[in-house]
């Protein structure tokens, strides 16, 4: 994206959150948070529900913790 002028911003960056924990791929998801607070975006408030809901759940092969606590 970038390459093309095309930066991303923080509607990006949730949609793309959103995806990885729709898909299950948590650890891919607490990487990609590490880029998007090095650039001084945030979750908004939709995918801060998103991600208590998966880990108030506790879904099976949703290692939403674990990953959350690597992260810091």
């Amino acid at each position: 994206m970038e390459d093309n002028s095309c930066f991303p911003n923080n509607v990006t960056y949730n949609d793309v959150v959103r995806g990885f924990l729709r898909c299950n791929e948590v650890s891919e998801m607490a990487s990609f948070m590490k880029e998007i607070a090095g650039r001084g975006f945030s979750f908004d408030a939709t995918t801060t529900g998103f991600l208590i809901n998966i880990t108030r759940e506790n879904r099976p092969g949703h290692h939403t913790k674990a990953s959350l606590e690597n992260w810091r």
